[in-house]
């Protein structure tokens, strides 16, 4: 081969390899790196409001991350009134207050007067029935002008002084007048407790329930009334329950004996729902 020859082969050798050398790569100018940027940021945006709506239900659906609480009512508020007769005048009526008598009528009519008593649990005084010749079905009453309860807490202290077919005694509530009312009443005589409607001047049976107390010793007789429902303590304990729709209307309140009965009251205490 010429020496012409070999110098053509060369050439012809290296056009071949620069033929098959990879092309270089494009390098991507300043605007394509800024729009991919800008679409990647986009991107995340969506995926991170995703992540964080997700979030927002799942918290509404578990409710709040605290500990259950329940709310506690405020106690409802009350108005009290009492009567005791520590500022009474002794042999007199106690101010406020009207005998009455109902059932078969007697004369002279129960004697109902305030009375030195140095064992009164608020003082000095009491005031009730300091004689009686009433029979069995007389009923003494000393009403409170004035009142006007439905629903109430009604108390008062009691002593029974002295009674052959009858002792102890109670009060009365609703009571258009003396021959309509509610009565809660304690008999020593017959150990018992009742509670009575006295309608048009005659009584109707509610509740009884046996009942053996000292009848020497002053005892707090009870009776909270809401609606038709009436349940009755003595001394704090539970005696009777009752309910009863025959007298629904607000009336007033008083104190009570029976027949002989001769009682002594004090603290007289009506509480009810302040308005």
């Amino acid at each position: 081969m010429t020496p012409a020859s070999r110098i053509a082969c060369a050439l012809t050798s290296l056009a071949l390899l620069a033929c098959t050398e990879p092309a270089p790569k494009p390098v991507p100018d300043a605007k394509a790196k800024a729009d991919a940027k800008a679409k990647a940021d986009a991107e995340a945006k969506v995926d991170t409001k995703a992540k964080a709506d997700a979030k927002a239900k799942a918290d509404a659906k578990a409710g709040p991350d605290v500990a259950p609480t329940t709310a506690v009512a405020p106690p409802p508020a009350v108005a009290e009134r009492v009567w005791n007769f520590d500022a009474e005048a002794p042999g007199a009526v106690a101010a406020g207050f009207s005998p009455k008598q109902t059932g078969e009528q007697v004369d002279p009519a129960a004697t109902w007067a305030v009375v030195e008593e140095p064992t009164a649990p608020s003082g000095g005084r009491a005031f009730g029935v300091t004689k009686s010749v009433g029979v069995n079905k007389t009923f003494n009453v000393a009403l409170v002008d004035g009142t006007s309860y439905g629903d109430l807490e009604i108390s008062v202290m009691l002593r029974p002084t002295s009674g052959e077919n009858n002792k102890g005694g109670g009060f009365v509530f609703r009571a258009k007048g003396e021959n309509d009312h509610y009565v809660a009443r304690w008999n020593p005589v017959e150990n018992n407790f009742r509670v009575y409607a006295m309608l048009g001047g005659a009584r109707v049976d509610i509740a009884a329930a046996p009942l053996e107390l000292d009848a020497t010793a002053w005892h707090n007789l009870r009776v909270v009334v809401a609606g038709e429902s009436i349940e009755c303590f003595m001394d704090d304990v539970s005696i009777v329950r009752a309910t009863d729709k025959a007298l629904p209307d607000a009336g007033m309140i008083g104190l009570w004996t029976k027949g002989d009965a001769a009682t002594l009251f004090d603290d007289l205490t009506v509480e009810t729902a302040a308005k």
